[in-house]
């Protein structure tokens, strides 16, 4: 049976990247974008681990881990926050509301895999704030792996309106 990711993140753009990453893995990727629709589709379908990005509308993604790491049937979802290179991310506010870790957008493919491996395999950390994974070793072949580079987006820019 696949894992459950939810992704929450206003950008049309990262969700299908997200998409393209998870697209071989047995993983099923359940896109909102916006906060509060990521509260309640947390609550209703219990994802193994919730991406979600610290700038979209509604409750951004520092209030969502908030809420479901304060709700007993949640709070041991892992949550990974995303940040863009425009938006500057509040490590002190992260481990406040008990996020598990940050991603920085663009990502590397290899690294989102392996923190999102990472955070789903391992026992529920309660909130522990961890840094971003290492670089990726090289494949079998000696080829780095493959990366999705996004643009940069501007604050209030989604894709759509890009």
């Amino acid at each position: 049976m696949p894992r459950k990711l939810l992704l929450a993140d206003d950008s049309v753009t990262i969700q299908k990247a997200v998409a393209i990453v998870f697209a071989h893995e047995d993983f099923e990727i359940i896109p909102v974008g916006n906060g509060d629709d990521a509260i309640a589709r947390a609550r209703e379908v219990r994802p193994d681990i919730v991406l979600a990005d610290v700038v979209m509308p509604g409750k951004d993604g520092y209030e969502v881990c908030a809420a479901l790491k304060s709700d007993p049937a949640t709070r041991d979802i892992p949550v990974l926050l995303l940040a863009g290179a425009f938006e500057p991310f509040d490590e002190a506010r992260a481990r406040t509301v008990g996020c598990d870790g940050h991603m920085p957008k663009p990502f590397e493919t290899a690294r989102l895999l392996e923190r999102v491996k990472q955070l789903v395999e391992s026992p529920r950390s309660g909130g522990a704030l961890a840094r971003p994974a290492a670089p990726a070793s090289h494949g079998a072949a000696g080829r780095p792996p493959p990366s999705v580079i996004l643009p940069p987006q501007r604050p209030g820019v989604t894709a759509a309106a890009a």
